[in-house]
């Protein structure tokens, strides 16, 4: 998953070298590259970009430099947006310089003309040059993006779920439809399935993000590595003027876990929904979270089984005490403690400066399983659901020894890493009693490595870092325990999620608050104990963290991410422009949440027009350099400071 992301980055950059021009407009009237020409920085072979190849040819063309040498021309083409030629890897001098030869403007498929046929599936108005790998993108299509086509029947008695949804809605109905999706050469016809809003907060937005599930296991638009699954979302990014973050989120994210990582981060694609032939938006298609092969990695068992050797994955959630209001008796869910270090004198008096957006009701301790419980009561039956007797009847640590276990594994693990990290003692895990015992005889650097998957931490951390998300410590913050007969036995954080709030969107959030900011590090404050005690502890940062950000650095990752948003903002700006045209605001319709979000964005968020979007785009891409900056300073290499707009 990690390559492809890392080939669909470096294809982005050569992509963004066009700059996107009009299909009438020839190449002297192209605009100006000094800011728009880029060089693709990944070190994939699959694509040529304006970088000078190791292959070459001699020449003994006199240079112009000061101190002359032999020219070592390269064999592969360089461009801008209106010559190629090739370069001299020693000096600036250029040989063979001439105009591009452009053909007509015609509809390709996008993975066709980057030689990736899982690129997007995005069908563009394209022309190229025959001598070179450049090519220009045209905006005469209504629509680039592969459409998303849900139709069912307009009497149904939930046919208005896509407006009338609330975020303070427990349950939400599944309405029976058909899914086409169109403009793409990946085509599905008529499939059977049922949609329903998803989100917590969010569904309090008008443009609701969807949950769809399938009849049958199928795969969309070759997302996941061709794996098929049932369950598949439509992530709307309401309050995201830019509709980026969830793209900028994932990629990243799957730029950094490694290949040989447990963690799992979604792949996505942008897509155009309509419902019954209306124009919906601009959304992402992305994979569902969900424990199951292809998905988040866990041990398999069979249903039913009764031991607690069984792989778990769960979510930091503050939503946890709504699952047993849930017609289906929702997921399991259970609750933890810290230790006392959440109760250091109550929220306002611990020894640390916490900072999240979301913690003013105190450090979270509820969490919620995303993974299968299968000691538990049976999933009640439809007969049962609809007379209301399954109502109110969760899974949970009363009536499951698979929860009782976790709910206890990770109070005992948490106690392993605040003892090490604030108290700087060394405990460990007693398997006979499953709590967390004095480890005489190890150092506290052994036994956080014994119970903690520090290399997939190391991911989070840095993932979480650059976001800054205000809900870490709050909701969405994932790990997973595999005690299968397979598994390690180790804690580890897992399936980065929601970044819609995320990388600046928020204000008084630390690197481009409206109203100041304190020290940006962050982690060392959040409401989230895990990620603020990994923070104190120096050889998790030293030996862990620092050299994966230096392998990412040198990678390139952060630079692909800028390029990708940049040419989603050029290729997409009129997919941008309709669906604000059909969303004119990002303000909430709930009067629920309406005056907790008309204070959430920052000012160069809020407004949704042409002009202050490219403000905002700019701004976003700006507030990421800022950030990954700030951090190649206190773990970096002293590499050149990404630059700003």
């Amino acid at each position: 998953m990690k390559n492809v992301f890392q080939k669909i980055t470096c294809l982005m950059a050569v992509l963004m070298v066009v700059g996107c021009s009009q299909p009438s407009v020839n190449s002297s009237q192209n605009e100006s590259s000094s800011s728009e020409q880029l060089s693709c920085s990944c070190t994939s072979s699959t694509t040529s970009s304006s970088t000078t190849k190791t292959s070459s040819v001699i020449s003994s063309k006199p240079t112009s430099s000061l101190e002359p040498h032999e020219h070592n021309w390269a064999t592969s083409w360089s461009y801008d947006n209106t010559n190629h030629w090739h370069a001299c890897s020693g000096c600036k001098e250029k040989n063979d310089s001439a105009a591009h030869t452009l053909g007509e403007f015609k509809d390709v498929d996008l993975g066709t003309l980057l030689n990736n046929p899982k690129y997007q599936y995005t069908v563009v108005n394209a022309r190229k040059c025959s001598t070179c790998d450049y090519f220009e993108i045209g905006q005469t299509k209504d629509s680039v993006l592969p459409e998303v086509r849900v139709t069912f029947d307009p009497k149904d008695p939930h046919a208005n779920f896509a407006t009338i949804a609330k975020s303070t809605d427990v349950n939400r109905p599944k309405v029976d439809a058909s899914v086409s999706i169109t403009n793409c050469t990946n085509s599905i016809t008529d499939k059977t399935a049922t949609i329903k809003v998803r989100g917590n907060q969010t569904a309090g937005f008008p443009k609701k993000g969807f949950t769809l599930k399938f009849e049958s296991e199928i795969n969309l638009l070759g997302l996941g590595e061709g794996g098929k699954f049932k369950k598949w979302l439509l992530m709307a990014d309401a309050k995201d003027c830019t509709i980026s973050r969830t793209a900028l989120g994932l990629t990243m994210s799957n730029r950094i876990i490694r290949e040989d990582s447990n963690v799992w981060a979604s792949e996505y694609t942008p897509v155009s929904l309509y419902l019954n032939n209306q124009y919906w938006g601009m959304y992402y298609l992305a994979e569902q979270k969900e424990s199951k092969p292809g998905r988040i990695k866990l041990g398999e068992v069979d249903d039913g089984h009764i031991g607690v050797d069984i792989g778990y994955c769960f979510e930091l959630d503050h939503y946890a005490t709504q699952e047993p209001k849930k017609d289906d008796g929702g997921d399991p869910t259970f609750t933890i403690t810290y230790d006392g270090y959440e109760n250091t004198g109550g929220w306002g008096n611990q020894p640390y400066d916490i900072e999240s957006s979301l913690a003013n009701e105190g450090v979270m301790t509820h969490f919620t399983m995303n993974s299968d419980i299968t000691d538990g009561p049976t999933q009640p039956s439809d007969e049962d659901i609809a007379s209301g007797k399954a109502k109110g009847i969760p899974v949970n640590e009363k009536n499951s020894q698979q929860v009782k276990f976790i709910s206890e594994r990770l109070t005992a693990l948490f106690k392993v890493l605040k003892k090490g990290a604030v108290d700087k003692q060394a405990y460990t895990i007693d398997a006979a009693t499953n709590k967390a015992v004095a480890a005489n005889g190890k150092t506290v650097r052994q036994v956080i490595e014994e119970n903690f998957d520090l290399n997939a931490w190391a991911e989070g951390f840095i993932i979480n870092a650059i976001a800054c998300p205000p809900d870490v410590g709050y909701s969405s913050f994932y790990m997973s325990f595999n005690n299968s007969a397979q598994g390690d036995k180790k804690l580890r954080f897992d399936c980065p999620w929601d970044f819609d709030s995320n990388f600046g969107n928020r204000s008084q959030l630390c690197e481009g608050g409206d109203s100041g900011q304190k020290d940006p590090y962050y982690l060392n404050r959040t409401s989230n104990m895990w990620l603020q005690c990994l923070s104190k502890l120096d050889f998790f940062i030293n030996d862990y963290v620092k050299p994966l950000w230096n392998k990412v650095r040198n990678e390139k990752v952060f630079e692909d991410c800028i390029d990708m948003l940049k040419v989603y903002y050029k290729v997409y700006a009129n997919e941008h422009k309709k669906n604000f045209t059909k969303w004119t605001s990002i303000n909430p319709d709930d009067p629920n949440v309406s005056s907790y979000f008309s204070g959430e964005l920052r000012d160069v968020f809020k407004k949704v027009d042409e002009s202050s979007r490219k403000k905002a785009q700019n701004e976003t891409i700006n507030w990421f350099s800022k950030r990954v900056n700030y951090f190649e300073k206190k773990w970096g290499e002293n590499r050149p400071s990404l630059p700003t707009i």
